[in-house]
């Protein structure tokens, strides 16, 4: 039984070991597939080699929804009695996104190091904004008229259910930078790959019933939603990817 299964242990490897010796990369004549999970979500794609030197990707990546939430200053104008100067807000993130790259590896089959460059292109919406204030809701529509929430230098109006309801959004064509280590088609069928790069997505803009909000840059916000919204215009990636040959 220990030969037999000695045997057949060498028998795999060199199956292995000889794929991966007549394993050459030509123009599109070899296909992968691959999964994959990090920052950008979860997500699958396929990929084909250009030589040694070049490796073409085309993905989908799902962001299922993140929450994230944070008080934010309320302006009461000239209301002339004090209610509460805060409103919580809550953000909700999830997103579809496909992205085109193309992986060059410098030091060609010495190495798999690689510089990754390409774009990726979804929905424009990136946070849905909801927020609710009983205060609010208790006043008269000219007493209401005058309060707004601050969130970075947006002016988000309630209605008449003391209730915010907006989105913020970025460029929907984002272009990417990226290096790691890895190829999305292995020699062998099997191989692992890890990718850190960016987005660029642009500045976050705030809307309510798909208007863009005015801003008031005198009373800037300081709370973290609002440095959320005036910091993060480059989207960070670090994916771990699982990938495959298929032919």
């Amino acid at each position: 039984m220990r030969k037999l299964f000695l045997l057949c242990t060498m028998t795999i490897l060199g199956l292995v070991q000889l794929s991966a010796q007549d394993y050459e990369r030509g123009i599109f004549n070899h296909l992968g597939a691959n999964l994959n999970v990090g920052t950008e979500g979860i997500g699958f794609g396929i990929a084909a080699p250009c030589t040694d030197y070049l490796e073409f990707s085309l993905g989908i990546n799902f962001v299922p929804g993140i929450k994230i939430d944070g008080d934010v200053k309320i302006d009461v104008g000239n209301l002339g009695f004090p209610i509460d100067n805060k409103v919580n807000i809550k953000g909700n993130m999830s997103r579809t996104m496909l992205d085109f790259k193309v992986n060059a590896y410098p030091f060609g089959d010495r190495s798999s190091f690689f510089v990754a460059a390409g774009f990726s292109f979804g929905g424009k919406k990136i946070f849905e904004l909801t927020g609710h204030s009983d205060a609010i809701a208790a006043l008269t529509p000219a007493e209401r008229a005058l309060i707004h929430a601050n969130l970075n230098d947006y002016r988000l109006e309630f209605d008449d259910n003391g209730d915010i309801k907006g989105d913020v959004r970025v460029k929907s064509f984002r272009p990417y930078l990226g290096l790691g280590f890895g190829r999305l088609v292995p020699k062998n069928r099997v191989g692992f790959r890890f990718e850190l790069g960016c987005q660029f997505m642009g500045k976050m803009k705030a809307y309510q019933n798909d208007n863009e909000l005015a801003t008031d840059a005198v009373k800037k916000s300081d709370d973290d939603l609002s440095k959320i919204l005036d910091k993060l215009t480059v989207y960070p990636v670090l994916k771990f990817t699982l990938t495959g040959r298929i032919f």
